[in-house]
């Protein structure tokens, strides 16, 4: 299994480049968007993959900066990293916060959340997509 395997105190840096973070980010995008016009897929699955594209694409704003993060899925706590390096964050973006509770609570059966109605869906999605398109600026501006 590699490097995923070690404990995160013995790894240095996190595998991958920041544009490679961008991909996975625009991945998993793409995994929701599928995901959310098919009624068998689970609304909280569709959130997960919603959640993972945006904090992929801050991890990716972060890698770019050079600035050291925590193996979290908190994506406040990122964006907190984000605005500590002194990069902007939009209105748009910092809302993503919001989808952190979909990293795991909402994957699983017996959810303590509310039903994920599809206007969160659709939130999400929109919320995922202006993080990856902000993160892809940044990244695509790094030395």
């Amino acid at each position: 299994m590699g490097g995923w395997c070690m404990r995160p105190e013995e790894r240095r840096r996190l595998p991958g480049s920041p544009a490679e973070w961008i991909k996975h980010a625009e991945s998993d995008l793409r995994l929701a968007r599928l995901g959310a016009k098919d009624d068998a897929v689970q609304r909280g699955q569709v959130c997960f993959h919603i959640q993972q594209a945006a904090e992929k694409a801050i991890k990716a704003v972060l890698l770019s900066r050079g600035i050291d993060f925590p193996l979290v899925h908190d994506i406040e706590e990122l964006l907190e990293l984000v605005l500590q390096g002194g990069v902007t964050v939009p209105e748009t973006v910092d809302r993503a916060g919001q989808l952190s509770p979909y990293a795991v609570e909402a994957r699983y059966p017996g959810c303590w959340m509310e039903k994920i109605l599809d206007v969160d869906v659709v939130e999400g999605l929109e919320i995922a997509e202006e993080t990856i398109l902000w993160a892809g600026r940044i990244v695509a501006l790094a030395p």
